[in-house]
């Protein structure tokens, strides 16, 4: 009986390592930072903007069309990152950008697109600051239906931001991130799993014994 007993503990407790191990594989990564030294702001960017250790920080009245622009450093390749789709064709409802609000006079949409070194047209994506808050938050990127172009996730990308629309804000851009929570089986889905497998091999020693 105590042989049984350690069987059936041993199982749970390979259930919940099994949990516990997809809980932690849950990650984000963070692609592209938007502090000093980590990306460079190009001087012909027409909104006014500032950078400091916690990103590029617009606290001014914006109009559509304006924009800012610059480059990733150190160069590096983003292929490895789970991007999906064929070459030039990155629609990765996984990726982001980490934003926070301070102030607002409405939301505003805005336009991120991503280029190669040479300014091929890697992807664009659509977003909002809709719901934003001072606290960092995870706004996720939506690609727009055919604005994939020629460009390789390769060498020194360069990111831009151009507004949609009119409007007073006070946002901070902390990073572009890869959120790879979705990846992961969700815990309800994960636990089922792991437990179902432990009641199966209780129920196997339950009637060899």
């Amino acid at each position: 009986m105590k042989n049984k007993n350690k069987i059936i503990a041993i199982a749970m407790l390979t259930a919940v390592s099994l949990f516990t191990t997809q809980e932690l594989g849950a990650a984000t990564v963070d692609i592209g930072l938007f502090s000093t030294g980590n990306f460079l702001v190009d001087s012909t960017s027409t909104v006014a903007n500032s950078q400091s250790a916690a990103g590029i920080t617009i606290n001014t009245n914006v109009g559509a069309g304006q924009n800012f622009f610059g480059n990733f450093t150190p160069a590096s390749s983003w292929a490895s990152y789970g991007f999906t789709g064929t070459l030039g064709d990155y629609n990765n409802a996984n990726l982001g950008l980490v934003m926070s609000v301070t102030s607002q006079a409405a939301p505003l949409f805005f336009t991120a697109t991503i280029y190669n070194s040479t300014f091929e047209i890697i992807q664009k994506y659509s977003a909002s600051t809709s719901g934003l808050t001072a606290t960092p938050t995870f706004v996720a990127l939506t690609p727009i239906a055919a604005s994939a172009g020629p460009g390789a996730l390769t060498g020194n990308m360069v990111f831009e931001l151009g507004w949609d629309g009119d409007g007073a804000i006070n946002t901070t851009i902390s990073s572009l991130q890869l959120n790879s929570l979705d990846a992961i089986p969700e815990p309800s889905v994960a636990s089922l799993l792991a437990l179902g497998a432990a009641g199966l091999v209780a129920l196997r020693v339950r009637r060899k014994g």
